[in-house]
């Protein structure tokens, strides 16, 4: 008589790939969200030198929003690099210039439709008395590279005081600290 033969225990290991696919779109959701996207605001340009600075108080007033950051920066079309800028030297070809706000180009026309959304956004309380009309409190930051011709700086300026903006700034690089013995 034949003994019977034992039953054998089938294993199918195999790993299971469902939990793993959640963690990773987890992991990917959250590092896509604490990015710090406050960078997107700002284009790469070299800010003018100051020969004073006031110090930011960094207070932000009540009920106020974030400020808006304009950028006046060289950004020529096409492919080709703008020589006189690239050597160093003061390119004034307008064309070549770029007004953006959050990464997004505006020409001086469109820039001007832009702000009146911006402003309307944050408008203050009460009528001013000297305008004689309601003003917008967000406040403006002007971040111009320091080859841009003062003449954007102004327009941008212009714009802001047509729309009813009037917390206006325009940034430079801090000066060096004094080397004196």
């Amino acid at each position: 008589m034949q003994k019977r033969k034992r039953a054998e225990v089938e294993e199918n290991i195999t790993p299971n790939l469902i939990p793993m696919i959640d963690i990773m779109f987890l992991l990917l959701l959250f590092f896509m969200l604490g990015a710090d996207m406050s960078q997107r605001q700002l284009e790469e340009l070299v800010l003018p030198q100051a020969t004073q600075v006031k110090e930011d108080d960094n207070k932000v007033e009540a009920g106020a929003k974030s400020n808006l950051t304009i950028n006046i920066h060289h950004a020529p079309d096409g492919n080709a690099p703008c020589a006189v800028y690239t050597n160093g030297g003061i390119c004034r070809e307008a064309g070549h210039w770029k007004w953006a706000i959050r990464g997004h180009d505006y020409t001086k026309d469109t820039l001007k439709d832009q702000l009146q959304i911006e402003a309307q956004l944050d408008m203050e309380t009460t009528k001013d008395p000297q305008a004689n009309k309601i003003l917008s409190a967000r406040r403006v930051l002007i971040r111009a590279d320091g080859a841009a011709s003062y003449g954007d700086i102004q327009k941008v300026i212009e714009y802001c005081g047509l729309v009813g903006i009037y917390k206006v700034e325009v940034a430079a690089a801090k000066p060096a600290p004094d080397k004196k013995g």
